[in-house]
């Protein structure tokens, strides 16, 4: 139900930027429900102060229209991103968080594959082939997200280094994500 309920939310959210006009507008913006609050930082260009880049088999590609969620609608606490390019169109990546036992720390370390519960990270290519750690075997590298500040707070910053493998599930196809930087603001 959890995972029903937070896909709705992703989903509703990317419909509504999907039918969004055009408009002239500050990098950010905030929008918040009973349930669940998000954040959207928004730039076009590569030189973007927030950011998540990486190489993907060797391609670099860079994020610059950048969604975060904090979850709280449950006693299970989520932080959700999703980043895609300006066009609001694949290449895309979305990160699933569930909050550790420990809380949300600094050098907080996640490495996901199909044995992670609650967490993942699903990576949609150019042609719409979805590539995620719930498919990446316990044999294959996990993809390790190693955050080296992670304040969940208004206006928190979070930052990591990625590397890893996803995989799809229809075949032995993989992405393996090298170099991968992660730079964003938290403004809810």
């Amino acid at each position: 139900m959890k995972k029903i309920t937070l896909s709705i939310v992703v989903l509703s959210t990317l419909l509504i930027f999907a039918c969004e006009e055009k408009i002239n507008t500050p990098p950010a913006t905030t929008t918040s429900t009973t349930s669940t609050t998000s954040t959207t930082s928004t730039t076009g260009t590569t030189g973007s102060t927030y950011y998540i880049k990486a190489d993907y088999n060797g391609i670099n590609k860079v994020f610059t229209n950048l969604t975060v969620y904090r979850d709280e609608s449950t006693a299970d606490h989520y932080l959700l991103i999703v980043a895609n390019n300006t066009d609001k169109e694949n290449p895309k990546i979305e990160f699933n968080f569930k909050e550790p036992i420990n809380g949300w720390t600094d050098n907080l370390s996640y490495a996901l594959n199909a044995e992670s519960s609650n967490s993942y990270v699903k990576y949609t290519n150019e042609s719409g082939k979805v590539y995620s750690t719930i498919n990446t075997l316990a044999t294959q590298i996990p993809l390790v997200t190693q955050f080296t500040k992670l304040q969940y707070i208004k206006d928190g910053i979070i930052t990591a280094n990625l590397s890893g493998t996803l995989a799809i599930d229809t075949d032995t196809s993989t992405i393996r994500i090298t170099s991968g930087k992660i730079n964003l603001k938290a403004d809810n």
